[in-house]
C-alpha cells in the first residue's frame, strides 16, 4: 500500500471517526484535553498498562493488577481459572473472563481444584494449610494435580 493510499485512508478514518463522536454527543469540552493527554501519555506503554490506565478497569485498578498479575503466572496448559473472594458482580467476572481468556473463568470452584485448573484468591494472602502456587501482591494461585 502506498503512503498516498494510506495517508488517504487515515483522513477517511479521522472523518468517520469525528462523525460518530458527534452523534454519540459531543464531550463537555474540559473532558477532550484530559483524554488526549492520557492518550498521549499511555500510548506508548505495554498493554497491560494501558488496560490498568483505562476506563475499563476503574472500578477496581488492584482487582485488574490482581488477573493481570494471575495471567503471567498461570502455567502453560491451564484450562480454567475459579475464582475466589471476588466480589459477586458481572463487572468482575466479565473483566476477568477478558484478562484471563482464552480461559475458561468461572466463580467459586472445587475444593481440591480440578486437574488442569487453577483457583485464583483475591484480596488476601494464603493461610498456612493452602498451598499456594504462586503468592501475587493482591492474592494468590492454588493449582489442580497436574494431568
Amino acid at each position: 500500500m502506498s503512503g498516498t493510499t494510506r495517508l488517504r485512508l487515515a483522513a477517511v478514518a479521522a472523518v468517520l471517526l469525528l462523525l460518530l463522536v458527534l452523534l454519540r454527543g459531543v464531550p463537555p469540552l474540559g473532558e477532550i484535553p484530559r483524554r488526549i493527554r492520557s492518550l498521549a501519555a499511555f500510548a506508548p506503554k505495554e498493554l497491560a498498562v494501558r488496560r490498568l490506565g483505562g476506563s475499563g478497569t476503574a472500578f477496581d485498578r488492584r482487582y485488574f493488577s490482581f488477573l493481570e498479575n494471575a495471567r503471567r503466572r498461570l502455567p502453560q496448559g491451564t484450562s480454567v481459572v475459579f475464582l475466589r473472594e471476588v466480589p459477586p458482580d458481572e463487572t468482575h467476572l466479565f473483566l476477568a473472563t477478558y484478562a484471563l481468556a482464552p480461559r475458561v473463568v468461572a466463580m467459586g470452584g472445587p475444593e481440591p481444584p480440578l486437574p488442569g485448573s487453577a483457583v485464583a484468591v483475591y484480596g488476601r494472602q494464603p493461610s498456612a494449610s493452602e498451598r499456594a502456587y504462586a503468592v501475587l501482591p493482591e492474592g494468590f494461585l492454588m493449582l489442580g494435580v497436574p494431568r
